[in-house]
């Protein structure tokens, strides 16, 4: 069975800048209130720096400067959990992650549960908890992009279809939809739409070629030879 998240992180390396993404609920409470509640101004742009630093791909000085802060809160176990699961320590991850399935965080915490269920090979948590995920935070392109490979791994390639264009809806400036939706429809046998959206947005050879081999090896694996 193959992983959700080994694929995102590849495809991660793939654009300049992926942090950059519109429509991020679970982040925007970091930056504006912590559950309803007034937060510290001051705590809640740290939060805010200190994101950007695993975004940035340094997880391990964004934790340094979580623990130096001292900041508590749902906003910041939600950070704490995704630098830990970006470093994989994965068990404390996984406990701050459920942590939150109680909180305003819910889709948050139902995401990272996701990704961590698809890192362990469970496709099937994987999907439930990103359909959780979905419900909560429907505007969510990371939500809908990482759902929608799920679901790709699992067969549906109707229902992925649906939740990349909508990631790319959300997002037109996010490359990983950009890059999922052509990856489906390789997977699809669509070479020509395919291709299309590649000349489209500039997708370069090297990618293309990546994209190609990952949807020839989902194929061989789910037993289609097209």
């Amino acid at each position: 069975m193959r992983r959700l998240l080994p694929l995102v992180l590849c495809l991660t390396s793939l654009m300049p800048a992926c942090a950059g993404q519109a429509g991020k609920p679970p982040e925007a409470a970091e930056t504006a209130m912590d559950c309803g509640r007034s937060g510290d101004p001051g705590a809640l742009t740290r939060l805010a720096m200190i994101r950007k630093l695993m975004d940035a791909g340094r997880p391990y000085a964004a934790l340094a400067h979580l623990d130096a802060a001292g900041i508590k809160g749902v906003a910041a176990d939600h950070l704490r959990a995704d630098t830990l699961r970006r470093i994989g320590q994965t068990a404390e991850a996984h406990a701050l992650y459920r942590g939150l399935l109680t909180t305003c965080l819910a889709g948050a915490g139902h995401h990272g549960l996701g990704l961590l269920a698809s890192a362990a090979g469970q496709l099937g948590g994987s999907v439930d908890h990103l359909r959780q995920a979905r419900l909560a935070l429907p505007a969510d392109a990371r939500v809908r992009s990482d759902l929608g490979y799920a679901l790709m791994l699992a067969g549906d390639l109707d229902g992925a279809k649906i939740e990349f264009l909508t990631a790319h809806d959300l997002d037109p400036e996010d490359r990983k939809a950009v890059l999922n939706l052509i990856l489906l429809f390789y997977r699809q046998g669509d070479d020509v739409a395919a291709e299309n959206v590649r000349q489209r947005y500039q997708i370069g050879d090297e990618d293309q070629a990546r994209l190609r081999d990952e949807a020839a090896r989902l194929a061989t694996e789910q037993g289609d030879k097209r």
